[in-house]
Formats: C-alpha cells, sequence, structure tokens
C-alpha cells in the first residue's frame, strides 16, 4: 500500500538524478529525528520511558553533542543515568534472579539505540514505498532507471524489500533495475580501486590517479551509504 507521506518526499529525491536518492532520505530523516529528540521529545513520555531503556549509539550520542541544546541532551542523560544506576543496584543487591534480569537489561541497553531504530524503521518503510511505485507507476521506474546511482547498501535493502513485497516475476524484473543502477557506480569504484592498488608498483610509478588518489574512500562511501562517511 503507498502512503503519501512516503512517496512525496521520496519523488523529491529521484527527482534530484544525483548521487544515490535513498542516502539523502536517510540523511534528511536523521536530521529530522536528530531535531525532534532534542526538542520536542522531550515534552512525551512514551518517548522519554524508551530513550530511558535505550540510549543511544556512539554516533549519535556524538552527533547530540554537536548541537546547541546541550540542557535536553542533559535532561535525557539524567533520567537515563539514572535508569542504568537502578539496574547495577539490582545487579550488585539483588536476588539472583533480579540480578540476572537486570544483567540482560543491561546487556541489550549497551547494543541499543532510539534513533537506530526510529531511522531503520523509517527507512524501511521509504523502500516498501519505492517498491510499490515502481509496480505501479511506469513513470517513477523510468525515473528509477535514471539515477545515478545505488550505494550497496540501500540497493540491499531495496532488494530486500522487493523479496518482501513483489511476485518472483516481478522481483526479477525489479532487481535487473535496481541492479543495472548499482552496477553503474560499483564498476567505477572497482576500476578506480584497481587503479589506486597498481600505483604501488614501479611500472605505473608517475601515472596520474586522478580520482582514483580517493579510491578507498569512495568505495567505504559506496558500500555503507553516506551517512556513514
Amino acid at each position: 500500500m503507498i502512503e503519501k507521506n512516503y512517496t512525496i518526499p521520496i519523488n523529491e529525491e529521484f527527482d534530484k538524478y544525483d548521487s544515490c536518492p535513498v542516502c539523502r532520505l536517510h540523511e534528511k530523516f536523521e536530521r529530522q529525528s536528530l531535531e525532534y529528540i532534542m526538542g520536542a521529545a522531550m515534552m512525551e513520555p512514551d518517548v522519554r520511558i524508551e530513550t530511558n531503556e535505550s540510549g543511544f549509539c556512539a554516533r549519535h550520542y556524538r552527533d547530540m553533542l554537536s548541537m546547541r541544546n546541550r540542557l535536553s541532551l542533559a535532561l535525557i542523560l539524567e533520567t537515563h543515568l539514572r535508569e542504568i544506576e537502578k539496574l547495577f543496584e539490582e545487579v550488585s543487591g539483588g536476588s539472583k534472579k533480579q540480578a540476572q534480569a537486570a544483567a540482560h537489561k543491561l546487556a541489550g541497553m549497551a547494543d541499543d539505540c532510539f534513533l537506530c531504530r526510529r531511522i531503520e524503521s523509517t527507512l524501511e518503510k521509504y523502500c516498501s514505498n519505492i517498491v510499490y511505485l515502481w509496480k505501479a507507476e511506469p513513470e517513477f521506474r523510468e525515473k528509477l532507471l535514471r539515477q545515478p546511482k545505488f550505494c550497496f547498501a540501500h540497493a540491499a535493502a531495496l532488494l530486500k524489500s522487493g523479496l518482501e513485497h513483489l511476485s518472483s516475476k516481478q522481483f526479477a524484473s525489479f532487481a535487473a533495475d535496481i541492479g543495472s543502477v548499482a552496477g553503474k557506480d560499483l564498476r567505477v569504484r572497482s576500476d578506480e580501486v584497481s587503479r589506486f592498488c597498481k600505483s604501488f608498483d614501479y611500472r605505473y610509478s608517475g601515472e596520474d590517479l586522478g580520482e582514483a588518489k580517493q579510491a578507498c574512500e569512495h568505495a567505504v562511501e559506496w558500500l555503507t551509504g553516506s551517512t556513514d562517511t
């Protein structure tokens, strides 16, 4: 089922024909989520309960530290640290059963991130709506095929969504389209890395590398998506 609150930003990014459109959707929603958690979410008890119990990953803590509203971050940290303190008290002073339960909670908390879960959930919805648009609107399929690239991370996410929402016949066609777009940039990155490796061979010393000087950076960006570089 196509959801308009997702298809509008999807079409906006797919109309730009510049780098991976799903990376841009990801980055935009991540910025919005950071602003939300440091702003309006402070007044939402349900969200505060979740952040108390889950916390954030190292990268998102760094992002929050770089933002201006230190009071919001301090308030989030205050109640989150109290939750952790309570669990450690149960680990050290509770019954065996309480200590084990608290230890399991602490282990899960250490690997959790409220923002990562929120972003991942929305990215899945973006991908499913991209699949539905591809299926329902021939003009969107043409738009998809004109994209300059899909990074590996988001090409894989789109293929996963296609497996879940398309028939086997439809998926074969969808996969060919995704592979066609992703393959263009993959070949460029692969050739760049090969040129960079060859530059350490004395037979190719002095050869102008051009863009291949940043071959490793470009390859990692393609593999992980620009939000992680």
